[in-house]
This record gives C-alpha cells, structure tokens and sequence, in this order.
C-alpha cells in the first residue's frame, strides 16, 4: 500500500469492489483527509481513493467558485465509482466552503479564489466579484490548496468551472490532455484567456510550478446528467495508467 501523504487523515476505510475484468476482487481504499479552513473556519476536505496497484495521482477539484455546482456533482459521482486498476485519485468537492454554503463565487473576504493563486498575479477588480485579494495567496483557501498540491505532486489535475463550456487551451502545459479530454467529453477545445490575460489562477500556478499538468473544464451555464457522467469517466480514463 501506498504511504499516505503527511497530512491530518480525518477517517479511513478500505472498500471492496469486484472487477468486471478479474475473477478477483480489487481493493479500493479510501480516506478523507482536512487540507486546510476556510475564512470562517470550515474543513476543507479532500477524498483520497486509490485501487491496487496505484500509481501516480490525480486531483479533482470540484468547485472553486461557490455558485458553480455542477463540478460537485461530478466529484460525488467519482466518489462512487469503482476505479480502474492503478488509479490514485483525489476528490476535492470544494476549495471554497464559505462561498459554496453561500452560493457566492468569492470566499467569505470577497475573494475570487481563481484570482488569488501566486503566479502571474495582479491585484485587480476591488469591490468585485471578480477581486485578486490584497496579496498573492492572501487567502487561506489558497494557501491550503497550494500546500496539499505541493504535498501530492499529482501528475494530472482537472479544475471544474461554470459557465463557459469548453476544455481550456490557454497557457495548456499538455494539449495531448487537452484534447484527449475534449474527445472524451464531447467538449470543444477553447482558449478562456480571461479577456485579455488571466492573473493568480490555479491552473497557470500548477503548470508553473509542479511537474504534473492541470487543465480547467468549463461545463456549460447547465450540465446534463449525460454531460456529468462524460465528465467523470473522462477524468478516470485520463487518471489510469496506460
């Protein structure tokens, strides 16, 4: 078994699902772990499962901005799924605690998230939804994202946005998982360059700053039932080793 990252383990249990390919049964584990509270001192939580044999992780964030939802319902079905052999997936279904209980886009200090990241960053948009935050990282979502990123060295990490639609090209450290995630989805490849050039994202952080590659998927003002499952095999496929 894996050695679990050095982190607070909230609760741990190991789950048995039978493979469809294997006259034995494959061992899925799982535990929940607290990276990190928020403003008003909400967990936040990741779900760690991993089937035998894993090997190298990744990480899905379900909603970084409080008012987009439908990445939850992705994260709940992933939390569900039997895994392939081989995969290592952790399930973040919020960064955002405080805006997701609000459904508000920003933290409880009026911060985007998504702004706040320390690459690239700028302070902009004051009294908007849309504001950077005082400082890089000023923000405790922040820190706690980027201290269990740099903790799980995932090698694939997928970021669930509303409500544009697309899989995002722009500034793509990997356009071979860009595409492959649009062929999988059903989602076109668009470049979502924030109007002009994006500053403190998630993604331009982890590209820049971790060897694994991260890609944002925007899925639409709505998502379909359909679309959401698409979405959750397509982050499995791309999470099994080839």
């Amino acid at each position: 078994m894996r050695r679990p990252v050095p982190l607070l383990i909230v609760a741990a249990l190991v789950l048995a699902a039978t493979s469809t390919t294997h006259a034995t049964a494959l061992e899925i584990h799982q535990e929940e772990v607290r990276i990190g509270t928020s403003v008003s001192g909400r967990p936040i939580l990741a779900v760690h499962r991993w089937a035998d044999g894993a090997g190298r992780s990744a990480v899905v964030v379900g909603s970084m901005h409080g008012d987009e939802r439908a990445g939850l319902r992705v994260v709940r079905r992933l939390r569900a799924a039997v895994l392939p052999v081989g995969v290592d997936l952790w399930l973040i279904a919020t960064m955002n605690p405080d805006g997701t209980s609000a459904d508000r886009r920003t933290n409880a200090r009026g911060v985007d998230l998504n702004r706040n990241f320390p690459q690239n960053w700028v302070e902009a948009g004051a009294a908007t939804a849309k504001w950077s935050g005082p400082s890089a990282a000023s923000e405790p979502e922040t820190r706690a994202m980027t201290a269990f990123l740099r903790d799980v060295r995932p090698w694939t990490t997928v970021v669930l946005h509303q409500p544009l639609y697309g899989v995002d090209s722009y500034r793509a450290k990997s356009m071979a998982l860009v595409r492959r995630l649009s062929w999988e989805t059903g989602l076109p490849v668009r470049r979502f360059d924030c109007g002009g050039g994006c500053h403190g994202t998630l993604t331009d952080w982890h590209n820049s700053r971790l060897d694994g590659r991260a890609v944002t998927i925007e899925l639409g003002r709505s998502a379909s039932d359909s679309r959401v499952h698409l979405v959750s095999r397509a982050v499995l496929r791309v999470a099994t080793p080839s």
